[in-house]
């Protein structure tokens, strides 16, 4: 059985507090994109994970869900699960949390399992921060650590560049250094706004990502990224989750496809991806 699991970014983060826990209470506008994992699932003898050109750690998401739903539930098969990335790691696009969601979501499925949408979140949190809003697959507005989730009323569609670099940003250490900054909150009521009334002009003002200047502080390049973007004509260029993914924003289609031709000659990716695209 063929899958695919959307990647997402961020229109708008919000660092609004360090918890007593240690964790971070998130605000975000979030959206899924025409960027897919492509998975192969069918019963096997043995659960066995196989991922293209990747060494596999243990402590993975698909393993970390099999196990999940094998301790909650009366599970009869085992499974073997080809991946394909097509979504880069450490990019701040949920590579991860997709492949996590999707495979929840199917093997609930083929196991005859009937699980209501609640359920399915309270599972997914425990997976990781993101796997709920990849559940969801919609614009929505995220709150807390990713579990508290509300879609937005929109349909909305359009195209922006992605380009992500060969290196990643640590979200750990960007939290750290972000303890230690000056703090910086985008207004995520103006980015959900723009969102649910299709507003693009708004949308490259109101947005922000709070882990953007720590990011940058950790790995400059990443704002020269950002120029070179802006001169080859985007309107507003933003730094997708803890990153390094960064997001070039333009009206003009002819735009963004003359700046990913230069683009892919200097970044291992660069793509124009579709935000609000749905299966």
């Amino acid at each position: 059985m063929k899958i695919y699991a959307p990647a997402k970014v961020n229109l708008g983060l919000d660092v609004v507090r360090t918890m007593e826990n240690g964790y971070h209470e998130l605000d975000m506008i979030m959206a899924p994109i025409s960027l897919y994992d492509e998975l192969d699932i069918e019963y096997a003898d043995q659960d066995k994970i196989e991922i293209e050109n990747m060494e596999l750690s243990e402590d993975n998401t698909i393993s970390k869900t099999l196990g999940l739903l094998r301790d909650c539930y009366d599970i009869k098969h085992h499974y073997l699960i080809r991946v394909k990335k097509n979504i880069p790691s450490q990019a701040g696009l949920a590579g991860g949390s997709a492949d996590a969601a999707a495979v929840l979501k199917t093997v609930l499925e083929l196991e005859g399992i009937e699980v209501e949408m609640e359920e399915k979140l309270n599972l997914a949190k425990q997976i990781g921060a993101d796997v709920p809003f990849c559940l969801v697959n919609q614009f929505s507005r995220v709150k807390g650590i990713g579990e508290n989730i509300e879609i937005l009323d929109t349909n909305w569609k359009f195209n922006i560049l992605l380009v992500k670099p060969d290196f990643g940003v640590s979200t750990p250490e960007a939290f750290r250094l972000w303890e230690n900054q000056e703090k910086f909150h985008p207004d995520i009521d103006y980015v959900q706004m723009a969102c649910e009334n299709q507003i693009l002009d708004l949308l490259v003002q109101a947005m922000g990502n709070a882990l953007e200047p720590v990011a940058f502080e950790l790995r400059p390049e990443l704002a020269k990224i950002k120029e070179e973007m802006l001169d080859l004509g985007m309107v507003r260029v933003m730094m997708s989750g803890s990153g390094s993914s960064m997001m070039g924003f333009c009206i003009d289609e002819d735009v963004l496809q003359k700046a990913k031709s230069v683009l892919e000659k200097r970044y291992g990716f660069v793509e124009v991806v579709s935000v609000g695209a749905k299966l």
